[in-house]
């Protein structure tokens, strides 16, 4: 016979997420698991645009509340930096970061850096010195400034989330600063007679692609695969749909699901482009594989005929994000304002004006004419 053992009871938090229901909107959804049963139960709180977070919170405390009676919560003063990443920190930033794209890379980061140098220390133990030595050490072995950046904002996210649980009394990471990195590569862009170039070297279909890539848009190439041929309206195309690693998923971001203008250039393209495709119905991929059920992937395209025909004419180092930083600098120095340059890529105005905006030397020698002119005129 066997012996019958007590499971010993835990104290809970359960899991609150943001997930789409049946409706495909948002809900809150909290599970846990009721004393003595092994599955979890279920319930969903409300839709997130009708219902606050913290109004889900004060739902799921008023759930556990008898459960967790009697039942001590885990001690603070052993909870180490990884335990609180795993526990707290990812079960918010999760709902936030796409599944395909955001999720793994910073999870890359956190796995391959933060955790092996400081996940086993105790997280109120962690000091200012400690933080700040790690990120120095990050720029002595040459990392590039963009990680070191993600890992100091990592940091900064993870401490005051802590702070704001109560766990520790200081957020250690508020006052540490990114070093010094190496410096970082040049961020290039296309002259206007570059691109027609390129548009003379290049067949209909990949032109097609690197014009709305480049001086079409600026769009990302995950929006370029992901294109049905109803997505063409008369005077434009709308982004409601991308293609990530052979997955078709919603737009990167609220800003991204939009609708970019045609022009005449564009359209003409466009029709050139469609009296070769074998499928030309609305449901329809626009730029179809060998499997017309499935669209092309981007990479293979740029790495078998765009590349190649790019290095042929000196256009080598130039990649899609190179094209669609030449079509924010290009249109800003055409006199195009951020607000609108955002809305046609599909970013914010710091991310375009910051990230993908650089000044061609031409216009910075025009702007350096005229101040010439105004201070010794």
């Amino acid at each position: 016979m066997k012996r019958q053992t007590s499971r010993k009871r835990r104290h809970q938090k359960g899991s609150l997420k943001r997930v789409r229901y049946r409706d495909r909107k948002l809900w809150w959804r909290f599970q846990w698991r009721k004393p003595g049963e092994r599955n979890a139960t279920t319930k969903w709180l409300g839709k997130c645009n009708k219902m606050s977070r913290d109004a889900a919170q004060a739902e799921v405390d008023r759930i556990l509340e008898p459960i967790n009676v009697g039942v001590p919560a885990c001690n603070p003063s052993m909870m180490t930096l990884s335990d609180y990443i795993d526990t707290e920190f990812l079960e918010v930033k999760r709902e936030k970061w796409r599944k395909d794209s955001t999720t793994p890379t910073n999870l890359g980061i956190l796995n391959n850096h933060l955790r092996p140098a400081l996940g086993s220390k105790l997280i109120h133990l962690i000091s200012r010195k400690e933080l700040q030595a790690f990120l120095n050490q990050k720029a002595l072995d040459q990392k590039s400034y963009s990680l070191v950046q993600h890992l100091h904002s990592f940091m900064g996210e993870i401490f005051e989330m802590a702070f704001a649980d109560g766990l520790i009394r200081v957020n250690p990471a508020r006052s540490t600063m990114i070093p010094k990195c190496k410096p970082s590569k040049p961020k290039p862009i296309m002259t206007p007679e570059e691109i027609e170039s390129v548009l003379k070297a290049l067949d209909i279909r990949e032109r097609l692609i690197f014009f709305l890539a480049t001086p079409g848009g600026g769009m990302r190439p995950s929006e370029i695969d992901g294109l049905k041929v109803g997505d063409i309206g008369e005077d434009r195309l709308s982004i409601v749909r991308r293609m990530y690693r052979g997955s078709e998923g919603d737009p990167k971001s609220r800003k991204s699901e939009r609708e970019v203008p045609i022009t005449p250039r564009t359209a003409a393209l466009l029709a050139q482009y469609r009296k070769l495709l074998v499928d030309d119905r609305p449901d329809a991929w626009l730029f179809p594989s060998e499997n017309l059920k499935r669209p092309l992937r981007y990479s293979n395209v740029f790495r078998r005929k765009i590349r190649p025909a790019l290095a042929k004419i000196g256009l080598g180092h130039i990649n899609f994000q190179a094209m669609r930083r030449t079509f924010a600098s290009q249109s800003h120095a055409g006199g195009v304002n951020a607000k609108i340059r955002s809305d046609i890529m599909g970013n914010t105005v710091d991310v375009n004006e910051n990230e993908y905006t650089q000044t061609p030397f031409d216009v910075k020698q025009k702007a350096m004419q005229q101040v010439e002119k105004r201070l010794l005129h």
